[in-house]
Formats: C-alpha cells, sequence, structure tokens
C-alpha cells in the first residue's frame, strides 16, 4: 500500500478534504501548495508546481500523487489566462516528469466533468488537454494513473465564489436571488466530504488507468437550486433572472447523470443528497 503521499493543491477546498480522508486512512501525507494550510498534522511545502527543482525535492521518498492545484476559480481564470495554462497544463506536465523520473508509482489527477461537454472554457480546456497528457505519459513511458473526474463541489472550507454559496448567503439575509440567464442551466453537486471519500478508490488496484467519474445521480436546475435553497433557509428572497448578462462561456448542462459514466461501476455513491448536504454545509458554516 502506498504509505507517503503528495497532495497538490492540499491547502484548498477539495483537497483539504482529500488530505482528511487520506489521514483517517493513516497515510503519511505532505502538502505541495502555494497557500499554507491551516493544520499542523502534515508537512508542508510552499510552491510553485512551475518550479522544477522544487516538485523534484517534494516528491522524494514519495509514493504516490494526488494533483489538485489549479487555477479553477472562473473569473480568475478569465482574467489571467497565460497564467492558467502554465499552472494547469504546464504545472502538471512538470509534476508528471518528475514523478516518472522519481519512479512515483501512480498519479492521481483532479479532473471535471466539464470534460464531458461539448462546449467549453479555458479551465475545461486546460483539464482536457492535462488527461490527454497523463494518457500519453502511460502510453509512452508505462506510467500508472487514475483521472477522477468530480461533479461539482460544495460545502465547508468553498471559497464562496460558487453558486451555492452566493445563493445560501443572500438567502440567510433575504436578499434577491440573481440567476444570469434562463435557470435552466443543470448542474450536478456532490457534498465535498463525500467527494474526498470516493477519492479513495484512486489508490486501488482497480482503478489503474481508468478514468472514474465522481457524480451524484441528481442533475439540477440554477433555477431549482435556487428554490431549494429559499425554502431550507426560510427565506423570503425573491428569484432574479439577468438574462442580459449571462456568462458566454456558460454551460447549458455540462454533465448529464449517465450510468456508463458513472461511479456506480466501482460500487460508490454519495452518502449526502442535495438537500442533505445544503442542510449539512448551512449549519457547519452558519451554526443554525
Amino acid at each position: 500500500m502506498s504509505k507517503n503521499i503528495l497532495v497538490t493543491g492540499g491547502s484548498g477546498f477539495i483537497g483539504s478534504h482529500v488530505v482528511d480522508a487520506l489521514l483517517k486512512r493513516k497515510y503519511k501525507v505532505t502538502i505541495f501548495d502555494l497557500e499554507t494550510p491551516k493544520r499542523k498534522d502534515v508537512k508542508f511545502i510552499k510552491g510553485s508546481l512551475l518550479n522544477k527543482d522544487l516538485v523534484k525535492f517534494a516528491l522524494k521518498k514519495i509514493n504516490s500523487v494526488f494533483h489538485l492545484a489549479a487555477v479553477s476559480d472562473i473569473n480568475k481564470v478569465k482574467s489571467i489566462p497565460v497564467k492558467t495554462i502554465e499552472t494547469n497544463i504546464l504545472g502538471t506536465t512538470i509534476i508528471l516528469e518528475a514523478s516518472r523520473n522519481l519512479n512515483v508509482d501512480r498519479f492521481i489527477f483532479a479532473g471535471s466533468v466539464y470534460s464531458y461537454s461539448s462546449a467549453g472554457n479555458l479551465y475545461t480546456t486546460s483539464k482536457t488537454a492535462s488527461e490527454l497528457i497523463i494518457k500519453n505519459y502511460q502510453l509512452l513511458f508505462g506510467r500508472k494513473f487514475t483521472i477522477l473526474r468530480y461533479a461539482t463541489a460544495f460545502g465547508p472550507r468553498n471559497r464562496n465564489v460558487d453558486a451555492i454559496s452566493i445563493f445560501v448567503k443572500k438567502a440567510l439575509k433575504n436578499q434577491d436571488l440573481v440567476i444570469h440567464g434562463n435557470g435552466q442551466q443543470k448542474r450536478n453537486y456532490v457534498y465535498v466530504e463525500d467527494l474526498a471519500e470516493g477519492s479513495m478508490i484512486a489508490l486501488k488496484e482497480k482503478t489503474k488507468n481508468k478514468i472514474i467519474t465522481l457524480a451524484s445521480n441528481q442533475n439540477v436546475s440554477i433555477f431549482n437550486l435556487a428554490k431549494i435553497i429559499i425554502k431550507l433557509t426560510k427565506s423570503k428572497s425573491r428569484i432574479i433572472f439577468d438574462k442580459k448578462n449571462r456568462r458566454i462561456d456558460d454551460f447549458d448542462s455540462y454533465y448529464i447523470y449517465n450510468k456508463k459514466n458513472l461511479s456506480n461501476s466501482i460500487n460508490w455513491k454519495p452518502r449526502n443528497d442535495l438537500k442533505n448536504g445544503l442542510r449539512k454545509y448551512i449549519t457547519e458554516k452558519y451554526k443554525i
């Protein structure tokens, strides 16, 4: 069993929960990140994925890598496109090459269900390109990988820039919930702790060189999401549609539940459905 694991982006939203899941299973974890983690129970190396020497140093005596570090905030992606490509594609290639040179056993990559869509934005493109590079490394060099295509995560430690966190915050203040577009855009949400637990399947031999989708069997429109949040928070908020300012790179449905793509083949499903996950998130974050 791989004992020493490096988690890039381990200080971030999903990454910090993946670290929790690994520690619960008694793995020795090293976090590689630009952001200092709010914990003292792991080894921490501060640095950029573009620093080749530091990446090599971080990978010494590492058995497996969970690579979650990326520029993922859509607004940030649009403002720093070159940096996004450098970090998400070149950064992935640098750590992949270093893993090959140091004979790291397994490279586990945090992909996205965005990759199932024919539409796309720069974030999607960077994730899909990275997947292709990883698969080529397996073809050319025999490197073992597992790609985890994550649904949209929500829950504790989020960055407060996603629809759920924005809607909940406004609903608790009885403020209008503004939807850009007609609200029929569909999303697939998974509570972040469930996503982290599901990620542990990537350490098993049966997921070697496979793409695993971690998603629920429940797609929800942004309009229905807003209605659910209003009901759960007992809010008096109104739902307002801003059809003029819809993002040009938005998706109508970036992922549609499909058993062929899903995690059911590896006997995984999230423990919390959307409503239960929302209740837990609201209770934990706002103490209500």
